[in-house]
């Protein structure tokens, strides 16, 4: 066996001892964080950040805005919760996933091959399932290229993964009935597409066109469309927090002599989710805005953000603002998620309608070698020669 299992058994017994040896200082910078959120008005935070964000020297991190909105005042804290109201008699909730073969560098034919899998289940007086997928193999030009007329920047990697959320949300507009009582579209990841943060405009502007129409889409629609983002990463409220602690520039933290410099540095490690730990079951934040530069070519579909508390996980929740300044749509949302977490038998629970779509949307090892040997078996029909990289070849072969 090439992996030395024994020298990695000791390295893992170092690591556990020496977290286990640094958590009673983590849990004592995290209770500090908590009550740093908790002894800040949200309009003076604001007015920091607006300051903050007029200076010459840009800030060097994605940071949350509390977001005053036209139903409800703003906060005057951080730590204001909302608890999960009631769900309609009835309703439904549709979910979305995706899942690729990309393309092969080792191949001589260029193709990847888009599955994307939607689960709408109907609860109450006539509860129903559709379970359905829709598969793309793509091999065009217009397919392999954001601009096809250049052929200079390929759809592989992030925007592949940018294309499938593109793919995923478009099916939306395939699902019969939508819409005929309240429904929630909910996709299983960010509705801000972080992935294409450091493309070109032009990149951006053409991957977020099929994106936004189909939003614009479920709001004429009536439907509300809502990111779920389990085991979130995120640190835009922790880093509000480090602007609010900063008393010069956040990008000259080596120079730094505050006081606070040991818990800014704390909040740089610290997600969010471990700062809203305090959410009961069923409890929302207040919302926030992000500073995410892809939401400048977002328009009117914007996307605001909360925290929740589904029931052992802090969830990351993205929502385009039309549905965040809509009382009754937020509503609804928040109580369409809670109830799909209180459905599921997994302990953190993950909403069933995503668990179905994804069971659709998969695309299986077996499954990945079969469209292969079919996409070989159809070349070679028409005469058409497959030829692999010789590294390729050799992993095919059973080594000495």
């Amino acid at each position: 066996m090439p992996l030395k299992l024994g020298r990695i058994s000791q390295q893992m017994q170092d690591m556990a001892q020496t977290m286990a040896n640094l958590l009673p200082a983590e849990e004592n910078l995290l209770e500090r964080a908590r009550d740093c959120l908790r002894s800040i008005h949200a309009d003076a935070l604001c007015e920091k950040l607006e300051w903050q964000s007029r200076q010459p020297v840009r800030m060097p991190w994605l940071v949350a805005m509390p977001r005053s909105l036209p139903h409800a005042s703003l906060p005057t804290g951080l730590t204001d919760t909302t608890v999960s109201p009631p769900v309609p008699p009835t309703f439904s909730v549709v979910g979305v996933d995706a899942s690729s073969i990309p393309p092969d560098r080792h191949s001589s034919v260029h193709y990847y091959l888009v599955n994307v899998g939607y689960a709408l289940l109907t609860y109450g007086r006539d509860p129903d399932a559709i379970l359905e997928a829709s598969s793309q193999l793509c091999f065009r030009d217009e397919d392999l290229y954001v601009f096809p007329e250049k052929r200079d920047v390929p759809i592989e990697g992030i925007l592949l993964s940018a294309r499938m959320e593109v793919e995923a949300l478009r099916l939306l507009q395939q699902v019969p009935d939508l819409g005929t009582w309240p429904t929630l579209a909910l996709l299983d990841g960010p509705l801000i597409l972080w992935t294409l943060q450091n493309e070109t405009q032009e990149v951006q502007r053409a991957l977020l066109h099929g994106f936004l129409s189909t939003m614009g889409f479920l709001k004429e629609t009536g439907v509300p469309p809502a990111g779920y983002v389990s085991y979130t990463g995120s640190r835009d409220v922790a880093n509000s927090l480090r602007v609010w602690l900063c008393q010069g520039q956040p990008n000259e933290c080596d120079r730094c002599a505050s006081d606070d410099r040991e818990l800014c540095l704390a909040l740089a490690k610290i997600r969010d989710r471990e700062l809203y730990a305090f959410l009961a079951t069923g409890e929302r934040s207040q919302l926030f805005s992000s500073s995410s530069q892809i939401l400048e070519e977002y328009g009117e579909q914007r996307v605001d953000f909360f925290y929740m508390n589904v029931g052992g996980e802090i969830v990351r929740v993205e929502v385009p603002r039309w549905v965040a300044s809509d009382a009754d749509l937020l509503s609804f949302v928040h109580a369409a998620i809670y109830d799909q977490c209180q459905r599921s038998p997994g302990v953190p629970p993950y909403p069933p309608v995503l668990q179905e779509a994804h069971e659709q949307a998969v695309i299986t090892a077996p499954e990945r070698r079969l469209v292969e040997g079919m996409v070989e078996q159809a070349l070679r029909q028409y005469g058409r020669r497959v030829v692999r990289s010789a590294k390729e070849d050799s992993k095919r072969r059973r080594g000495v």
